[in-house]
């Protein structure tokens, strides 16, 4: 009987130990909230995210988040308009179709300042003029990515009619895909993010951009919210925001660290080591602040205003409605994003 009862008093106290543990465990973060985040790209072109997550800058905020990469900006403007999550980031090109509607997302930092798209033609080319591409066939990634709204709106500007006097084709982001479209016929012009355009680089291809000056100082990327949880728990925003912040400065200031994170995170994106860490270099470039002094994820908008006007030419714009930047430029999280 002595026996049995001092085993009860062992189980007991493991019982105990063990819930006495658990508690420790949510005071440590593991209770964390969870957050889903939505990218459009993969890898190395939001390496930001995964650097965040990786090193643990989310978990210090004390938010889980998960990763969902590699649909496309539409479809993330999609999700997060329709509140299946709650943020995303994106080519900022795919939230203006939504903001022609009405559709309440915010737009709350500004990951890169300039613009990281690209519509050019091989080097020896005889097109030199937009309005050359007439009759011609465009590639893009897919019909759903950020470059495809800038396309149509540069052939808009130019007089043609993206819908009738040109054809735009999905071909994927695979280098090798791109200069086979290109050796074979199938396509006479291209347009990608710099992701896509490095890869094809890399296999020696030479190119020629016809982007006007103007659409080269656009805003590219950024992190969008729905107009919901901005209402309802902004924390969560300020949260990510700040730790996509910290993540962007530790790359910037210790590039060879974050091409190592990099490296695990996305192992396939950097069997040629030489060409991933190009990718990096370029992306971690592009996030630098034009003005350090404004902090990360400053929104620039007479910019913004300037992606709108060039977005609203044509007889069928991308932009067919007035948009009141005021209502979906949020930069009231930025100063406490740079808050570290």
């Amino acid at each position: 009987m002595k026996k049995i009862t001092a085993m009860i008093m062992l189980l007991a106290l493991l019982v105990l130990s063990a819930c006495g543990n658990s508690d420790t465990k949510e005071v440590t973060g593991t209770n964390d909230e969870k957050v889903k985040l939505l990218l459009a790209a993969e890898g190395t072109a939001m390496y930001y995210a995964y650097i965040a997550r990786d090193l643990g800058f989310f978990e210090e905020e004390g938010i889980d988040v998960e990763l969902l990469p590699g649909k496309g900006g539409s479809y993330v403007v999609q999700q997060v308009g329709a509140e299946t999550v709650d943020l995303g980031i994106i080519a900022v090109n795919s939230v203006l179709p939504a903001w022609d509607k009405g559709i309440n997302i915010k737009m709350v930092y500004q990951v890169n300042v300039t613009n990281l798209f690209d519509f050019m033609v091989p080097e020896d080319s005889k097109v030199t003029d937009i309005k050359q591409l007439k009759g011609k066939v465009i590639g893009v990634t897919d019909l759903g990515s950020g470059e495809v709204p800038m396309v149509r709106s540069i052939l808009t500007s130019a007089g043609l009619n993206p819908d009738q006097d040109v054809t735009i084709r999905a071909i994927g982001a695979d280098g090798t895909s791109i200069l086979t479209a290109f050796e074979k016929g199938e396509i006479d012009a291209f347009s990608g993010g710099a992701h896509d355009l490095i890869s094809l680089y890399g296999k020696g291809f030479k190119s020629r951009s016809l982007v006007p000056e103007e659409y080269k100082s656009i805003p590219s990327t950024g992190i969008i919210a729905n107009g919901k949880i901005m209402k309802d728990n902004p924390e969560v925003v300020e949260k990510i925001t700040r730790a996509v912040a910290k993540a962007t400065d530790y790359a910037i200031n210790d590039p060879d660290a974050a091409y190592e994170v990099m490296k695990k995170a996305v192992p396939e994106q950097y069997t040629d080591e030489k060409l991933g860490r190009l990718f990096l270099d370029t992306f971690i470039g592009l996030t630098k602040p034009l003005d350090p002094d404004k902090g990360y994820g400053y929104i620039y908008e007479d910019s913004w205003q300037r992606l709108i006007d060039q977005f609203s030419e044509g007889d069928d714009p991308v932009v067919k409605n007035e948009i009141n930047l005021d209502e979906y430029l949020d930069s009231s999280l930025l100063e406490k994003a740079n808050d570290f």
